[in-house]
């Protein structure tokens, strides 16, 4: 059984007598570091500062952050350990709440009132759980999958209690790892004895990456008919729905789903973008709605749910001649307002609410309003520090040009198509939203030089890649994969010829590529961190200062 005089311990609660209580009953089981919280917020701080082993946390913890957005947080943001027991305690009992708390799973749960046996039966079970798929999880981590996969085997032969454990985790090795066709062999002999949620979502999953669409439809219709409350099932059924083209009844589906959980932000986010695809924008304006509500204190939120919920109304105020005229107008100035001050120090968001509120000022004939919002919007525009989205750059440019400013809506365009040029979708939809052709014939010339590149760097040929990167970097000197991919080759060219017994270059010339591709990096100055294309520009920036270092 575990000791816990060495762990350290976090509560979460803001009923003062009752941390008391879980304090005093983790005092008798050994525990002698114990911190005491009363917010979520709190919490999130004290976890980017300290690497605790137990968090304990009530899940109602008053107006803001609750139990569950703490976790979720917690998870996002990679604040807790690999070791680290998560243990959710409660007095709600309420569908909402069981229903979110599966979508994002503590290692326990205590339902108030529980008493000190019951506390350390619960975290034995779940600390001893976590020490024996410890050495798994940690190459899982570290992206090891096949290494991980054996380590599967191993723990399950010595430790047969968690046998099951270890070969869900083995499924999910082999599915990263690509080996698609072993990954659902296992899955198969898995679900020999019976159908779970897990073993039908597993499969049906293994069939959507290999596009075999109505069979992976075919599996997710009978999870979701056998285990209505497995709602991934929805979530995977709709999607693949959508992709078949049946848009109409992938919002039914997800419908389904909301209406058994409403908390999840991003369910009701694909909820409400589909709903605008259908025009349906009654259920548009109910699900960004309640994304928004629920969203409140949650990291999960996005600008989008606001903007888009301001474009559901202007849509419904289209349509719809009766007396909620003035209730929907009122919602939409009001939301407004949360944009500007919830987002005030994100530059992007607010040219977008600016362009968006412009919209809205034109369908209700406010003349005034879209005259100051549009002057915001040129503001605004000035002082973006990064890269609008794909698909925000051509909404917004569609809403500039139709607003009567083409100008503005032709330099967002130009700032998208360096961006993702790339991009075959976008490219198509912004040649016909421009009236600049050469800068499209420009874009396309700089992704073809990119794409040769690529080709000469696997071959080697590191000199000529260079060149032609080199050429498309002058026609879209801003685009980050055109960059990195610069720096990539600069790295590679360096390193080879350093490991080199007879350099061809003059160490001088070694270093000129550090410090080129340096200089690469530090221009970089528009990549937020949740793009993509971010973990490879830190890892590049860490190499390339390892080898400066090295010099």
């Amino acid at each position: 059984m575990p000791t816990y005089s060495h762990r350290k311990t976090l509560i979460i609660e803001d009923f003062a007598d009752f941390a008391n209580a879980v304090s005093a009953m983790l005092q008798q089981m050994g525990v002698t570091d114990c911190t005491v919280t009363t917010s979520g917020e709190a919490a999130i701080q004290l976890c980017r500062e300290n690497n605790f082993d137990i968090i304990l946390s009530d899940y109602n913890l008053g107006a803001k952050k609750d139990g569950q957005q703490v976790l979720e947080e917690l998870i996002s943001l990679k604040l807790m350990p690999i070791h680290c027991t998560f243990v959710m305690i409660t007095a709600e009992k309420t569908l909402a709440m069981v229903m979110a708390a599966l979508e994002f799973q503590p290692d326990g749960y205590l339902t108030k009132p529980f008493n000190g046996a019951l506390l350390k039966s619960r975290l034995d079970k779940a600390i001893v759980k976590k020490q024996v798929l410890a050495p798994i999880n940690s190459l899982m981590n570290k992206k090891k999958w096949l290494p991980a996969y054996n380590q599967c085997n191993l723990v399950a032969k010595q430790e047969p209690k968690f046998k099951t454990d270890c070969a869900r985790l083995k499924f999910e090795c082999l599915r990263q790892a690509n080996k698609t066709k072993q990954a659902l062999e296992l899955v198969v002999e898995i679900a020999k004895q019976r159908d779970t949620p897990w073993s039908l979502k597993s499969k049906g999953c293994i069939y959507f990456m290999q596009n075999e669409l109505a069979e992976a439809e075919r599996i997710f219709k009978k999870m979701v008919t056998e285990f209505p409350m497995a709602l991934e099932g929805y979530d995977w059924l709709a999607k693949i729905q959508h992709r078949l083209g049946r848009p109409l009844e992938a919002q039914t589906t997800l419908q389904l789903a909301v209406k058994k959980s409403p908390k999840l932000i991003k369910r009701q986010r694909a909820l409400g973008q589909i709903a605008e695809r259908n025009e349906d924008f009654d259920t548009m304006a109910s699900a960004f709605r309640q994304a928004i509500h629920y969203g409140e204190h949650s990291i999960f939120s996005e600008p989008e749910e606001y903007v888009k919920l301001t474009k559901s109304l202007a849509n419904k105020l289209k349509t719809n001649a009766n007396n909620n005229r003035k209730k929907l107008v009122d919602e939409a100035k009001d939301t407004f307002k949360k944009i500007k001050t919830r987002f005030k120090n994100d530059h992007s968001v607010q040219f977008r609410g600016a362009v968006a509120h412009a919209d809205f000022s034109c369908v209700i004939n406010d003349n005034k309003s879209q005259e100051i919002q549009l002057e915001n919007a040129n503001k605004l525009f000035a002082q973006l520090e990064e890269h609008l989205s794909a698909k925000d750059s051509l909404e917004i440019a569609g809403s500039l040009k139709a607003l009567g400013l083409p100008q503005l809506a032709e330099s967002v365009l130009e700032l998208a198509v360096e961006q993702y040029l790339d991009n075959p979708t976008f490219m198509e939809c912004a040649s016909q939203l421009t009236n600049n052709k050469q800068l499209i014939e420009n874009a396309v010339h700089a992704n073809q030089l990119n794409n040769q590149a690529i080709k000469l760097f696997k071959d080697n040929k590191l000199n000529s890649a260079i060149e032609l990167l080199d050429q498309a970097a002058q026609i879209a000197p801003n685009n980050i994969n055109i960059s990195l991919n610069s720096v990539q080759v600069l790295l590679k060219r360096y390193q080879i010829e350093s490991d080199q017994p007879r350099p061809v270059k003059t160490t001088a010339q070694r270093v000129n590529d550090l410090h080129q591709s340096e200089q690469i990096l530090s221009s970089i100055t528009r990549l937020p961190v949740k793009d993509p294309k971010y973990a490879r520009y830190t890892e590049l920036d860490r190499l390339n200062q390892l080898m400066l270092q090295k010099m």
